[in-house]
């Protein structure tokens, strides 16, 4: 079983999450575009979060279409419901749940959404498993997530490297997978869908760019949790956090992103 989300639930983790759909919305929006998600569809968002994604779902499918937004977590439900209301939007509804434990209705959504969830979950086979059964015939279920290999700063920092390979440790100690894109064609086989996309994408930019920003919101912080949890050395830390000081201050300086993998596989017919 997976451990709760190693992230935390904090107010500042709340604006790191809406900065990271600012920064990669526009590939999760090309991805539905692909997929011809629009009026009338009925999607589950996964793994809902501070509900970014849940908010331009409602208005995708519109008033004949349907959102519901699942969560564990009691601090992101009651942002979304909060949201929701404030937003005046009608056609989506929020459950909490554990995603281990979801019990679905059978062939109800035509959309299985999950952004960034497959990764912290220790059986991803068994979850895709049972939100296929929830998807109808020609349903998809549709993953954005990780295969984090390319992440790297330039020039290049040896303690950088040592708190990307904490972070991917921190996945690891809470049951999860940071390579699991890499492994999602197999899943869906194991879940009996039809893969039928599949594209890798990365981002790069200096210190002024989205991208090196979204590191910044996340690197220099969860240091901290990684040197608590024991995956990164206090040593490693303050050097990762000195050289990352002198890259944000070099004009010339870059950072790439880890590889982002849309992929996603169709339910078959009857």
């Amino acid at each position: 079983m997976s451990s709760p989300y190693p992230l935390g639930t904090t107010d500042l983790e709340l604006e790191r999450l809406d900065f990271q759909h600012a920064v990669w919305g526009g590939h999760t929006r090309a991805f539905f575009d692909r997929l011809r998600i629009g009026t009338g569809a009925r999607v589950l968002d996964l793994g809902c979060g501070t509900g970014a994604v849940t908010y331009e779902l409602a208005e995708r499918v519109g008033t004949s279409g349907s959102v519901t937004a699942i969560d564990e977590s009691p601090r992101w439900i009651e942002h979304v419901e909060r949201e929701i209301e404030r937003r005046g939007l009608r056609n989506v509804s929020v459950q909490r749940s554990r995603i281990e434990d979801l019990n679905l209705p059978v062939e109800t959504f035509d959309v299985v959404f999950a952004r960034w969830v497959f990764s912290f979950l220790s059986e991803p086979d068994a979850v895709a498993r049972t939100l296929a059964r929830a998807l109808v015939p020609g349903g998809v279920l549709m993953i954005q997530d990780y295969n984090h290999e390319g992440i790297s700063v330039f020039p290049e920092s040896d303690a950088f490297r040592a708190v990307v390979r904490a972070t991917r440790a921190t996945y690891a100690q809470a049951g999860g997978d940071a390579w699991v894109a890499g492994r999602v064609a197999r899943i869906f086989v194991n879940a009996d869908l039809d893969l039928v996309d599949l594209q890798a994408n990365a981002l790069c930019g200096g210190p002024s760019s989205p991208v090196f920003r979204w590191a910044d919101a996340f690197f220099p912080h969860f240091s901290g949790v990684m040197e608590a949890n024991g995956t990164l050395s206090a040593t490693d830390r303050a050097q990762f956090l000195s050289d990352w000081q002198t890259r944000k201050r070099d004009p010339d300086a870059l950072f790439f992103s880890p590889l982002v993998v849309d992929a996603a596989g169709r339910k078959r017919g009857p």
